[in-house]
């Protein structure tokens, strides 16, 4: 089977960068279960939390320049990052077209605005 090089060479780069992603599954960990238990009440869930941790770690392998150790910036960089996300209501890093975030969003019920109810009541209204 004549594979060309380069395909090679992508497959070994996806599979050095699922490794280097994976060594960092003990501080993803330790980070979800850190802000779960303090905001556990403003999140979707613990599995929103994690994958939202495991975006940002991402984008900190991609940020580290090298100075420094890798994993102590990591976890200034998730801290910073996720902190910024829960108490300021930022975007996580580099997500500009299609933002997420692991917070939960306030339902408004229809009885809790008039103006609301005025949408959601009208057509009975104007039977009357």
């Amino acid at each position: 089977m004549n594979v060309p090089e380069n395909k090679l060479d992508n497959k070994e780069l996806i599979q050095g960068w699922q490794e280097r992603v994976l060594s960092y599954a003990n501080l993803v960990e330790r980070w979800t279960r850190y802000f779960w238990s303090i905001n556990k009440a403003y999140l979707y869930s613990y599995e929103d939390l994690q994958q939202t941790i495991w975006y940002i770690l991402m984008v900190g392998l991609q940020e580290f320049d090298g100075r420094g150790s890798e994993e102590n910036f990591l976890n200034w960089y998730i801290r910073q990052k996720v902190v910024s996300i829960m108490m300021y209501g930022k975007k996580p890093p580099k997500c500009t077209d299609a933002p997420f975030t692991p917070l939960r969003f306030d339902y408004l019920s229809p009885d809790d605005s008039a103006e609301v109810n005025e949408i959601f009541y009208s057509e009975f209204d104007q039977d009357d």
